[in-house]
């Protein structure tokens, strides 16, 4: 069994977390499913995450290739069965196109302007698992596992942060982003599109990599989802295209826009500062409520005994930024806006 972190931390749907079901292993028909996407009511998928025990039933690199360092991992926990994208830190949790912080922070901030019925981003989390039991989950996808085996997330501990994403159902790649004859025939698809945009706009999502954005096959609800956010914030740029880190569409919705108005710097610093803290209790790293922040201007702190992953001073201030950026262009009349 699996054991992690405590669901302690308030985030931004009830505390919304990473997970999915996978084709891997059968699941239970859905109970009470949110929409075609999730299986399960989000606070469910959130609860199993955050402080379910959990059992490995499966393990499979995530785009099935050997050597990947992500893998989609189907789990059990109680009576639910769930798919999720695990990806196992690498050392200091700050890597290029590895840095947990970042799938967190773009995670949170969809609340800042979207529901729940609207997220883009999947539920996901990040929890601090001992390093022999990420590596026995690694190691159960065989010679399609890691070409190195998981190391400590930090010298000093035998622990490893895994940042977890739920996998969804009823998705596919989409064969056109965006779909300029779909956004003149389909209002609903205009909106959920510019929701999509708004998101990657702010987070300033610089991977444009086919496989990153993910279409609901949901003709009714056709919800474009970012599922890969590792290279955004103050991250290098990806080579396969940064055309999303830009505002792409002439028209953006209304209510998402009236939302982001009242978002303040303060406000930002507040919630992004520390996403999530860990503290050592009885030998194992729990999620606690975070404290006052070690060091603004770094993304991934330590003491002695706690561990804190945010954005930075910086990071927060230049979000801040393309939000603002991004009222005045809509005051000047540059975007219409979808009542």
């Amino acid at each position: 069994m699996m054991r992690g972190a405590t669901m302690r931390r308030a985030g931004p749907f009830r505390a919304l977390v990473i997970f999915a079901a996978t084709a891997a292993v059968a699941a239970p028909a859905p109970v009470a499913a949110q929409d075609a996407n999730f299986l399960l009511p989000i606070a469910e998928i959130e609860r199993v995450l955050r402080e379910g025990d959990i059992q490995v039933l499966g393990v499979q690199p995530s785009r099935g290739l050997p050597g990947e360092r992500t893998y989609r991992v189907t789990l059990q926990s109680g009576d639910h069965v769930l798919g999720v994208k695990y990806a196992p830190a690498g050392e200091g949790a700050d890597e290029f196109n590895n840095r947990p912080r970042y799938e967190l922070a773009a995670y949170d901030t969809q609340a800042l302007f979207l529901d729940e019925r609207e997220m883009v981003v999947p539920p996901t989390a990040i929890r601090a698992f001992p390093l022999d039991v990420v590596r026995a989950t690694v190691a159960q996808a065989g010679d399609a596992g890691a070409a190195i085996p998981p190391e400590p997330t930090f010298d000093e501990w035998p622990m490893t942060l895994v940042a977890l994403q739920y996998w969804m159902f009823n998705v596919d790649v989409p064969e056109e982003l965006p779909d300029d004859d779909r956004i003149e025939e389909d209002e609903v698809y205009e909106r959920l599109l510019g929701n999509f945009n708004l998101l990657t706009y702010i987070i300033g999502h610089s991977d444009s990599n086919e496989g990153n954005f993910m279409q609901s096959m949901d003709p009714a609800w056709p919800r474009v989802f970012s599922v890969d956010n590792g290279v955004s914030f103050a991250s290098e740029e990806s080579n396969r295209g940064t055309e999303w880190r830009d505002l792409q569409l002439d028209r953006y919705p209304a209510a998402a826009i009236d939302r982001l108005r009242g978002v303040s710097l303060e406000e930002l610093q507040a919630r992004f500062g520390v996403l999530v803290q860990f503290e050592i209790r009885d030998g194992n790293f729990v999620e606690v409520e975070p404290t006052e922040n070690l060091d603004p201007g770094r993304g991934v702190r330590r003491d002695a005994e706690r561990i804190q992953l945010g954005l930075t001073e910086s990071e927060i201030r230049a979000m801040h930024r393309r939000i603002v950026r991004l009222i005045e262009r809509v005051d000047e009349g540059r975007y219409e806006l979808i009542p």
